[in-house]
């Protein structure tokens, strides 16, 4: 890869980074700034980073905290990275499998339904429910 090729892609991951975690245009500044042989150093981003693929969803990016309905953060839901999670109507455990996110609250005889997770961006995912219902929820 040409040291042009990496640098337009260090300046594309830069800005990436700058706008998920709420940066300024300094990231941007300092990349334009960086001799075209000299790869910049990344920014860290403040909030946990989009998924890698698109449509693509890792346990590291769902755990924090949601919207536990309708984008309102009145009421939240909590992965944590230990596999639990806090929800409005109590505790429970969550796995995900692809894009197949389960909670189960571990009632005898009770069968988790699972949903399909779409992530929208770095604050933003779609919830598809087994019933085929939609729902758009954000990090909170």
């Amino acid at each position: 890869m040409t040291s042009h090729i990496k640098l337009g892609l260090t300046a594309a991951l830069l800005t990436l980074a700058a706008c998920s975690s709420g940066k300024t245009n300094a990231a941007n500044e300092a990349t334009n700034a960086a001799p075209a042989n000299e790869a910049a150093a990344p920014a860290a981003p403040a909030a946990p980073a989009a998924p890698a693929a698109p449509g693509a969803v890792t346990a590291d990016y769902m755990v924090g905290k949601w919207s536990a309905m309708g984008e309102d953060c009145k009421d939240t839901i909590e992965f944590r990275k230990d596999g639990t999670v806090s929800t409005p109507i109590g505790d429970a455990k969550w796995t995900l499998a692809g894009d197949k996110l389960s909670i189960d609250y571990g009632e005898q005889g009770s069968n988790p339904t699972a949903s399909s997770i779409k992530p929208l961006g770095p604050d933003r995912i779609e919830i598809t429910k087994a019933s085929g219902g939609k729902e758009t929820e954000k990090r909170c």
